[in-house]
Formats: C-alpha cells, sequence, structure tokens
C-alpha cells in the first residue's frame, strides 16, 4: 500500500504498473483518473477504450494490472489518497521517461513527423519523471504560474 499527496492541479504523469493492479481510495479532495486498458479494447464506436473517472471522498476506482494511467487533481486543495496492490513488488514505469530513453533515431522513427529529429532532447529534459503541473484551466483558476 502507498498514501499520497497530491498538490492543486497536480497530475500523476501516465505510468503502468507491470506485475500487479492498483485500488485507489480517495480519502480527501478529488481526482479525475483516466485508463487506457490493453491493445484490442475498443469503445462502441470502435475507438481504443478510454476508462475516465471522477473519484470524491471515500471512493475508489481501480486500474488494471499493466494498463497505461494517470491522476489529476482539478481542484486549488490538496488530495490525499491510499493505493493498494496485490504485490509487495508492485513495479512503476513512467510511460514517457521509459519511451524518451531510447536511441534519438528509434524515437524518431516511432513519432514520425511529430518530433523533429533535432528536437528530441529537447522534448527528453522537459518530461517530468511523475507529479507534474496539470492542466491550464486549473492552473488559472488556483492561481498558480506555470513552472518552465
Amino acid at each position: 500500500m502507498a498514501v499520497g499527496r497530491m498538490g492543486p492541479c497536480g497530475l500523476n504523469t501516465f505510468h503502468v504498473h507491470l506485475r500487479s493492479a492498483e485500488l485507489q481510495l480517495v480519502i480527501e479532495g478529488r481526482l479525475i483518473t483516466e485508463m487506457v486498458p490493453e491493445n484490442g479494447v475498443l469503445d462502441a464506436d470502435g475507438k481504443r477504450r478510454v476508462i475516465k473517472n471522477e473519484v470524491g471522498p471515500l471512493q475508489l476506482t481501480p486500474f488494471y494490472q499493466g494498463s497505461i494511467h494517470t491522476q489529476f487533481n482539478p481542484d486549488c486543495s490538496d488530495v490525499t489518497f491510499v493505493a493498494s496492490f496485490a504485490s509487495e513488488d508492485f513495479g512503476a514505469g513512467q510511460v514517457l521517461d521509459e519511451t524518451f530513453a531510447f536511441t534519438d533515431n528509434l524515437i524518431a522513427a516511432a513519432f514520425g513527423q511529430s518530433i523533429a529529429g533535432e528536437n528530441i532532447d529537447s522534448v527528453r529534459q522537459a518530461i517530468p519523471l511523475s507529479i507534474a503541473l496539470g492542466v491550464e484551466e486549473c492552473l488559472q483558476q488556483c492561481g498558480i504560474e506555470k513552472t518552465q
């Protein structure tokens, strides 16, 4: 189990637990969560399924083992939560950090024209390791200056 606190407009960046599912219980505050299950799980329109939840005090949500997921605090106060796992070594992988650990040539090939080869290192340096500030509207609403 883990107890976590996320500040106003905090975003727990895209991550995955390879060795366990997670149950996340909000103690105080509110989280907006999103999760993408494995390949081939589609919605009614045939698009990749994204499971989105709003989780308030004393509510919980599951994150399936191996699913990419994220949590966002849309409010101007802290969120406290408890995360429980089925394994003492649940593993955690930050998706963007792991992706940009590959060589520049592989990254450029994987992203095609969306990231120019000469810009890969600047993108790599800008990736937060875990908790980051979130959505622009939340920052403005809470009077929080965006860090560069």
